[in-house]
């Protein structure tokens, strides 16, 4: 069995992913996925006098963080679940929903799993949610692990 656990670090992704791995077979084989914002060019958004709205340092220096934050997220999921036999770092300017689809296409995991954190009305009104995109969307079962029942594992 292919698993694919999607993680930000955040506690409910951690939380999500210890349980998945206590629910799923022993022996499957667990992928972390964390995706990070795509590196950005400073000079894709020059223009006439203007220039760029940030350096390419700055741009660097975000690039950098991000990385460092995905990494640490990797490492955190990682070490609550006891290691995983690959971790994926998944740089994309499209969202972290169609990143994660666009992985699962690829990578074709029996299951995915995700945590859930419960947004309130007003922010899955303005912006949805990465689970509610998946949801409808992917090409494979999805293991959706509620921040409060991930507790109980």
């Amino acid at each position: 069995m292919k698993v694919m656990i999607a993680t930000d670090g955040s506690v409910a992704a951690v939380a999500a992913a210890r349980r998945a791995v206590a629910l799923l077979h022993p022996d499957a084989h667990v992928a972390l996925v964390t995706v990070i914002e795509a590196r950005h060019d400073a000079d894709e958004d020059a223009g006439g006098f203007e220039g760029p709205l940030q350096t390419q340092e700055e741009a660097d220096e975000e690039w950098n963080e991000a990385l460092a934050a995905g990494r640490a997220a990797l490492a955190r999921t990682g070490q609550a679940i006891g290691g995983a036999d690959e971790q994926r770092l998944v740089p994309s300017s499209a969202g972290t929903a169609d990143a994660l689809l666009a992985v699962m296409e690829q990578e074709q995991p029996d299951v995915v799993v995700l945590g859930s954190e419960q947004p309130g009305w007003f922010d899955r009104l303005l912006h949805g949610s990465v689970e509610d995109r998946l949801l409808h969307r992917a090409p494979c079962p999805l293991l959706v692990v509620n921040h409060r029942s991930a507790g109980s594992a």
